[in-house]
């Protein structure tokens, strides 16, 4: 049998804090990093030919785009789709290594949190409609995420430039592309007769019927690849320190981050496999719409032709993953005595070229 998890809604903690949480853990790590590292430099140099390595921090903000929220009109894959009030943070450390001036690679580790809510959408066609359906769904979720990838960073004018020997250039615009993977556990907001709200773990509950011998369906893994690709453009500050500006969007191998997918299953399914307590969560928690007031009366979004029935209507697009961007501010330190000097040689600094 499958336990859920209740998980008290916090009381006294803002989500203000709860992001600069995220943002001061991973500042903590990247000092701890960098002294070790400076100290590491500083003793032996790191070097490898003419290739240099660099540490990073970056922070910003991300958003989510899935089955859950987004604004008037059909869903879309896209930023039409993005809504501004669940926009949270993402912050993270990475260590690149730059064979050549124009070409680098970036292994990095990042933690955030996504989020989705349908009461955010602002639709007021009839609930009987796929537009007004998106909204009286009215399904709130959130999920942590830890995320690690591996990319490519390319810099075409640092090519150009050198080519026509003209100097590293300061200002370098890049492309970024690279695959990694995600850990994400979905959470939705119950609230008891009583009116108390926590946030309970959903893949146990199988809302959509996941791993039911009656929806044939398999159960979804709280894990995924991602493929991020974006661009960002980066400064020199001096010879070591370097700040950058990226847009990175990740396409993903699940439609599962927000727990929505497919259809909605008949309810009568939950007390085969749970316990009753759980059994009236994962009822609430798969239609929130029949529990408030501003419901439209006589809505079923279930859909059940009979009683026996075992799918119902459309909860969400299955032809389409989820997916996730950011955008983020970067700090970066290059490490090495060997690089110094490289780097003057260079004459970056003494001459600068912008692009």
């Amino acid at each position: 049998m499958s336990h859920n998890i209740l998980i008290p809604k916090p009381k006294n903690q803002s989500a203000r804090s709860m992001k600069n949480c995220v943002f001061l853990s991973a500042l903590y790590t990247f000092s701890l990093l960098f002294i070790g590292a400076t100290n590491a430099a500083a003793q032996v140099g790191l070097s490898a030919g003419d290739g240099r390595f660099e540490i990073g921090l970056n922070v910003g903000p991300m958003n989510f785009l899935g089955d859950l929220g987004g604004n008037k009109g059909k869903g879309t894959y896209g930023p039409k789709d993005n809504n501004i009030p669940v926009t949270n943070m993402i912050a993270g450390i990475s260590a690149s290594y730059y064979p050549k001036e124009w070409i680098g690679i970036r292994l990095a580790g990042n933690i955030g949190k996504m989020q989705g809510d349908d009461r955010l959408i602002r639709q007021k066609t009839p609930a009987d409609t796929w537009e007004g359906s998106r909204k009286y769904r009215n399904i709130t979720f959130q999920s942590p995420l830890y995320e690690g990838y591996l990319a490519l960073e390319f810099y075409p004018t640092a090519a150009i430039s050198l080519g026509n020997d003209w100097g590293l250039p300061r200002f370098r615009p890049y492309l970024i592309g690279g695959v990694g993977f995600f850990k994400f556990n979905p959470q939705g907001l119950y609230k008891d007769p009583q009116g108390n709200e926590t946030w309970v773990d959903l893949k146990p509950l199988r809302i959509e019927g996941q791993g039911m011998r009656e929806t044939g369906l398999p159960e979804y893994k709280l894990t995924s690849w991602c493929a991020p690709v974006g661009v960002g453009i980066k400064y020199d500050i001096t010879e070591r320190l370097t700040f950058g500006i990226e847009l990175i969007h990740r396409f993903t191998g699940t439609d599962y981050i927000d727990d929505v997918s497919r259809q909605y299953i008949n309810p009568a399914l939950y007390s085969n496999y749970m316990s009753p307590s759980q059994a009236t969560i994962a009822t609430y928690l798969s239609n929130p719409s029949d529990f408030y007031p501003s419901s439209i009366p006589g809505y079923t979004p279930y859909g059940l032709r009979n009683p026996n029935d075992v799918f119902g209507k459309k909860r969400g697009n299955p032809n389409r993953n989820d997916s996730y961007f950011s955008s983020t501010f970067r700090l970066t330190w290059k490490i090495g005595d060997v690089y110094a000097d490289w780097f003057r040689n260079k004459n970056s600094m003494k001459c600068p070229q912008y692009f």
